[in-house]
């Protein structure tokens, strides 16, 4: 099986058994990757979709859970479960997680379904909606295959996709929040988070972040 099939047949990790995340490992750690310098090679620019992630949780391609990641440490994984809870809830979810990388620069965007119900009193959301979160943040070749994003650049953008659906919040559309100058606030705003590339090539990427989880992405081509 490839590693498109066993990522599908996973669901980027989200169902992924105890043998299917061995599996993954191994296709992953076979890979002979053709790029010698991939965090300064030009192939590594464009628009990537998340196909994988290791740890179970699609919505860690985001550069702010590598933020929070780093500032909780061995406690981020109880946060990343809570998250997951409360997304995931009467039928929400995470949704594409793309990453945009360009020169000098990253940005995610992660579409996130959120639904609202009554618990005990059916399992019908009283409405739900979708959005778009987009956190981006300026980066810097820290060596041939990582690329290094400083916290104090961070910042975060909710678009409501779907505005009709609760018009009294769209007031909240297009908000940026300087998640940066928050967490310089908690931490020194110089610390950074990394990524690390283990393979590229035209099609595939495979990046590891700063505790191991891997990250499978397949470019999309507009």
């Amino acid at each position: 099986m490839n590693i498109y099939a066993l990522a599908a047949c996973a669901g980027r990790g989200e169902a992924a058994t105890t043998q299917q995340r061995d599996e993954m490992r191994a296709l992953v750690r076979s890979l002979t990757n053709p790029t010698a310098a991939p965090a300064r090679d030009e192939r590594l620019n464009g628009t990537w979709e998340l196909v994988y992630e290791s740890s179970g949780f699609p919505f860690r391609s985001s550069p702010f859970f590598w933020a929070v990641g780093k500032l909780l440490g061995e406690n981020a994984d109880f946060f990343y479960g809570a998250h997951e809870h409360q997304t995931s809830m009467f039928g929400g979810g995470c949704g594409t997680c793309l990453q945009k990388i360009s020169e000098g620069a990253l940005e995610s965007d992660c579409i996130v379904k959120a639904s609202l119900g009554v618990p005990l009193l059916g399992f019908a959301p009283l409405f739900s909606g979708y959005g778009s979160v987009i956190t981006k943040g300026t980066t810097r070749v820290l060596d041939d295959d990582t690329i290094a994003m400083p916290l104090g650049s961070l910042s975060t953008t909710v678009r409501q996709d779907d505005a009709n659906v609760l018009p009294a919040l769209n007031f909240l559309n297009g908000t940026t929040v300087p998640v940066g100058d928050v967490m310089g606030r908690i931490a020194d705003g110089e610390s950074e988070v990394t990524m690390r590339i283990t393979y590229l090539d035209e099609d595939m990427r495979v990046s590891e972040l700063e505790d191991g989880t891997q990250l499978v992405y397949r470019r999309r081509v507009a």
